[in-house]
């Protein structure tokens, strides 16, 4: 019923603002408000990207209003902070709470209540992520506030005072400064006892001993801790917060559990229990954890499982997930796995199969809710390595575990992508949004009034509607929306599957590596040394860019990724994410001490998913190629010595459509690709690993970023990046290198080539010489840019030009079809001659 009162309100809303002029700026104070309204309203709905598009409205007509005072513009930017804190955009969630401190600040006696809340939050989050110094700096502010405002009322006096004690203390801990600490609990713990009324202070006093017990017991203090959590246990009785209690008999439970003394531990964990309300199941999930773990440190595995099974049938009963509920969800699923390794019982690994599966769910649940938080990477990566270290054991779960992570792994990639992009997004974000309401108006029909027949018709026109937005969206975005809406089919994949391929996952301290044969087998392995292979890679990284040796390493990653796996035959394809894709397998040594280029035809790709996507592109066959070079006269960027020279041999020797100097457009880019299906090129990329929003490829005209490849639909065989460092980008755990290369493959594009690092320009030009001179003659992409190498490497005159620096750079990521077909010419004469003889034998025949 809320949530059908919450559509309607916006229905109404959304009719008053499409009657707005755009033009009316009588009306700016009136569109202000409604836009703010309606924004709430889409927050309240959980569309939090069109929330964003109006809040964002909203700033822009605040900006524009001249008769708004401070604190107009401070509750805005307080609400907008609040907002982002909500859906856990922490840059954006402290930008706008600074905004709306420094307002505060311009008269702060009549904003200091505001003050002491906004500075808390602030404090708070700079502690949260370890940014101490400037921690201090706006505790010294909220102290300055303090001494200023000596005529204010006693509770904002104490909030004050408590406020700065508190974090006093948790910056001395931070600091690891144990006598700071202890002199500034005592300060807080005084101040607090010699209060008449305690009721209102209590969190300050309880957040503090939990913080400084729990800094004092790491230290070997145990009993000390213990009696400070007892003596705070006692003034909660005293004072009835059953909430605050709860909380630290969790600690006193935790305390004693690590000490071993699982009979306390139990006797806390149950007072706990005893204390919540049966309806709050998230908190009463988090215990039942805690319970079930006890047990299971005394290996009372069946208890244990008891435990873990009551905590998992609450989380399951919660509509909204939450970090805790998917931290308690995925230490459950871990759990019993590991009650099957001690018990050897088979049920549990299905338990465990089944608990993984609810936490990609609750992942999933995150991302159809707009909510995106960085530690989300940390969880998507201890449910790969849960769900994959448990494929190990359950072979025949593991074609559903790879699906999963797979489909996840896309989401993960899109919501990103939609939550932190200004431009490029707006019409992909209305039409998700748009389509999000209409199921949200179906499903308000479908519960609350399901048995009235009036309502038939309604629900069909809805359902109508959703299709019709959905087929729209296909039809705009046809290879984007393969990642909007994830539908990965990995038996599917594997039996139409021709291809070698190595997909390694990367988690947060393991590799693993599934190899998918082209007789439509699968093997995963569990690849060891996590560290040493980082370490291996950033070394070669270092190396190639000094042009040191990097034998070493080359081949202990070759021993370590690919020589456990039986490879077939001389294709492989490199599926990889994190650190995994910042240097190239070619430079790999084998056992026989060559580099793996000379044996291996090796391509590249960022998931399965796009593979699948990229690979379903059929070739032309008709190779019509175009190349792009722009002089860059007006832009302060060098020209790239061999840029012309490479242009103008592709133009010759191919009959290339040349868009150079001043032709070499974005507009003429855009528009030309029916016109040819390969696309040269040779110009300037420019990538900030900070903001991918702000990547991009550098025409003469105007720059094509990164985020308007998106709605791009570029049906091309091939695009040969011939510019400095366009596969290097953003890196993302878990979702390899945000690159150019990638966005090209999201718009459609079949194949990529492009650079890791930047090549020297007279090398690059020479490999891409000899690249399409193979391609010319009909061999696929990726065995024309071996030979390219191969070639190179055999004709480079000096010996130091052979360090992979000059010859390795150069990837193939997608498709590795031929571009051109050739006559074989073996067979043509052999047939000749067949049809000779027949002619000749006939001839014989007949003459006598």
């Amino acid at each position: 019923m809320k949530q059908q009162k919450s559509l309607k309100s916006l229905d109404s809303l959304l009719v008053i603002w499409s009657r707005k002029s755009e033009n009316d700026k009588h009306n700016t104070i009136q569109k202000y408000y409604l836009s703010k309204d309606i924004a709430k309203k889409y927050r309240n709905l959980s569309l939090n990207l069109k929330a964003i598009e109006f809040y964002r409205y909203s700033a822009t007509l605040l900006n524009e209003i001249k008769s708004f005072g401070s604190q107009e513009k401070a509750t805005f930017y307080y609400e907008l902070c609040e907002f982002y804190y909500s859906i856990s955009n922490n840059k954006l969630f402290k930008n706008n709470l600074i905004k709306a401190i420094i307002l505060w600040e311009n008269d702060s006696n009549k904003y200091s209540k505001e003050l002491v809340k906004g500075y808390s939050k602030l404090i708070n989050n700079y502690l949260e992520y370890g940014d101490i110094n400037n921690a201090k700096l706006y505790l010294k502010k909220n102290n300055n506030l303090s001494v200023k405002n000596d005529f204010i009322q006693d509770e904002l006096r104490h909030q004050f005072k408590l406020t700065s004690f508190l974090y006093k203390l948790r910056i001395s801990l931070a600091e690891k400064k144990n006598t700071a600490s202890e002199s500034s609990y005592k300060e807080l713990t005084q101040y607090f006892i010699n209060l008449k009324n305690k009721t209102n202070y209590l969190t300050y006093y309880a957040d503090a001993t939990n913080f400084y017990a729990e800094a004092i017991f790491s230290l070997g203090r145990t009993n000390e801790a213990l009696d400070l959590l007892k003596a705070s246990i006692i003034v909660h009785k005293q004072i009835g917060n059953d909430l605050s209690l709860i909380t630290a008999y969790s600690y006193l439970s935790y305390f004693t559990r690590e000490l071993k003394d699982y009979n306390r531990a139990h006797q806390s964990i149950d007072a706990a229990i005893h204390l919540i309300s049966p309806d709050n199941f998230s908190d009463l999930a988090g215990l039942y954890t805690s319970k079930a773990i006890i047990f299971f440190e005394e290996k009372n595995y069946k208890e244990s499982e008891i435990y873990f099974d009551k905590a998992h049938q609450l989380i399951k009963r919660i509509d909204n997930s939450n970090f805790y509920l998917l931290s308690y969800n995925v230490e459950i699923s871990k759990k019993y796995f590991e009650i099957y390794e001690m018990t050897g019982n088979v049920k549990l690994l299905n338990k465990s199969f089944k608990s993984y599966k609810y936490s990609v769910k609750q992942f999933q649940d995150f991302y159809e809710n707009d909510f995106f938080n960085p530690l989300l990477s940390e969880y998507k990566n201890l449910i790969i390595d849960g769900l994959l270290t448990l494929g190990l054991k359950s072979e025949n779960s593991l074609v559903a575990i790879i699906e999963m992570i797979e489909n996840i792994q896309s989401k993960f990639l899109l919501k990103n992508y939609l939550l932190n992009n200004k431009n490029g997004s707006v019409q992909i974000v209305n039409e998700l949004s748009e389509i999000k309401t209409l199921k949200l108006n179906l499903a308000s029909i479908s519960s609350v009034q399901k048995n009235r027949d009036s309502l038939v018709l309604k629900k069909t026109q809805i359902k109508n509607n959703i299709e019709l937005l959905e087929n729209k969206l296909i039809t705009k975005y046809p290879h984007f929306n393969s990642i909007l809406n994830p539908t990965f089919n990995f038996k599917d994949f594997i039996l139409k599957n021709k291809d070698e391929i190595m997909r390694f996952y990367v988690t947060n301290t393991s590799v693993f590596s599934i190899y998918i044969s082209s007789q439509n087998k699968i093997c995963l392995k569990r690849i060891d040394n996590f560290s040493t292979i980082k370490e291996h890679i950033s070394s070669i990284v270092l190396n190639i860019k000094s042009k040191k040796p990097i034998e070493k390493q080359s081949k202990a990653l070759y021993n370590s990724l690919l020589k456990p796996f039986a490879l077939k035959n001389d294709e492989i394809t490199i599926v990889s994410n994190s650190f995994l894709n910042e240097v190239p397998f070619e430079l790999l040594i084998d056992d026989e001490g060559k580099y793996i280029v000379e044996k291996y035809k090796i391509n590249y790709s960022n998931s399965l998913l796009l593979y699948d996507i990229q690979r379903k592109h059929k070739n032309s066959k008709d190779f019509k190629l175009a190349i792009f070079q722009p002089n860059y006269k007006n832009k302060n960027l060098n020209i790239l010595p061999f840029a012309e020279k490479e242009a103008l041999y592709l133009q010759e020797t191919f009959h290339s459509i040349l868009f150079s100097n001043e032709k070499a457009t974005k507009q003429n880019f855009v528009n030309g690709v029916s016109n040819f299906n390969a696309c040269h090129l040779s110009m300037h990329a420019i990538i900030d690993e900070n903001n991918e929003e702000v990547s991009r490829l550098v025409f003469n005209d105007e720059n094509f970023y990164f985020s308007d490849f998106y709605a791009q639909n570029l049906p091309l065989d091939l695009v040969v990046l011939s510019a400095c460092e366009t596969g290097i980008g953003k890196h993302i755990e878990g979702e390899g290198l945000m690159s150019l290369s990638r966005a090209f493959t999201y718009s459609g594009v079949s194949a990529t080539i492009h650079s890791l690092w930047q090549t020297p320009d007279k090398q690059g030009y020479e490999i891409m010489q000899y690249f399409y001179e193979f391609l010319n003659d009909g061999l696929p992409k990726n065995e024309a840019l071996q030979k390219a190498k191969i070639k190179f490497l055999s004709t480079a005159k000096a010996s130091e030009l052979k360090h992979p620096y000059y010859w390795s750079g150069f990837v193939l990521n997608g498709n590795s079809e031929a571009l051109v077909s050739k006559t074989n010419y073996f067979y043509s004469i052999l047939l000749g001659l067949a049809t000779i003889g027949i002619l000749l034998f006939f001839f014989l025949k007949f003459r006598k």
